[in-house]
């Protein structure tokens, strides 16, 4: 993954050096990731929306030929062509994001190794110099405890984990990370039932909606506050962008710009 992490690792590094704030650093560079990644989110939902509008087309043609599959096929694929929509022009914007993404997480996690270039040898020498010494895969908790990196950001040092145990102030990270989360879900559900998305699809995004937050609190809770930080402006710029995406694809908007 060193062939996308290392550019992600310039930029931020770029930012880091700009502001010197960790935090600031995180919110800046994943606003920008966003908008660089604009582009495919649109053509991902163009291909989506375009799906939705020969779905009820697709149910008559699956209620016709519900005993013969080959023909189903047949005449599926002639509804494509001729409506112009490739049923799996959504996947490749998203494949092409989620290397991405996890190079995004992993320049996150590891800070000394993108922001300030040190080697991993280094980066053990320091960790193993503090008493009792810290594992060399918690980079933040390394870089927090030397000050070679800034990481307090509006009152929290986003190099401690949150605790369920203990109640604190980095209970907001879980907090805004799961409800972000969750109206993040919310409007990708809205849009997909507005749509016209089968039934079966809409029961199991539903699913995901109220699992994934849950989900997300509890990772959250397992990571540095750095780390949920990022998933926080992430899901906030997601919502944001959703919110306009929705009101383009809404069915009859584009026909009203295309009439």
């Amino acid at each position: 993954m060193d062939f996308i992490t290392r550019p992600l690792g310039v930029v931020l590094g770029y930012i880091y050096a700009f502001t010197n704030s960790y935090g600031l650093s995180i919110v800046l560079f994943t606003v920008f990731m966003k908008i660089l990644l604009l582009p495919l989110v649109i053509k991902q939902q163009k291909s989506m929306s375009e799906t939705q509008k020969v779905q009820p087309l697709i149910a008559e043609l699956q209620k016709k030929y519900k005993n013969d599959k080959e023909k189903l096929n047949q005449e599926m694929m002639k509804l494509y062509q001729k409506h112009k929509v490739n049923p799996a022009g959504g996947c490749l914007p998203l494949l092409i994001q989620l290397p991405i993404m996890f190079g995004l997480y992993r320049v996150i996690y590891q800070p000394l190794k993108y922001i300030l270039n040190k080697s991993v040898e280094e980066i053990k020498a320091l960790g193993e110099s503090f008493t009792p010494p810290i594992d060399v895969r918690n980079e933040i908790a390394i870089a927090s405890e030397s000050g070679l990196i800034n990481l307090h950001f509006l009152g929290l040092n986003l190099a401690e984990t949150p605790q369920f145990n203990v109640i604190s102030i980095l209970w907001i990270i879980p907090i805004l990370a799961a409800g972000t989360t969750y109206l993040s879900s919310y409007l990708t559900s809205k849009m997909s039932s507005s749509t016209g998305q089968n039934q079966q699809a809409t029961q199991m995004q539903s699913g995901m909606m109220k699992f994934f937050p849950f989900m997300t609190a509890f990772i959250s809770f397992q990571l540095p506050a750095g780390v949920g930080l990022y998933w926080v402006v992430s899901n906030i710029v997601q919502v944001i962008q959703q919110i306009f995406l929705n009101k383009y694809f809404a069915p009859g908007q584009k026909e009203g710009k295309e009439s």
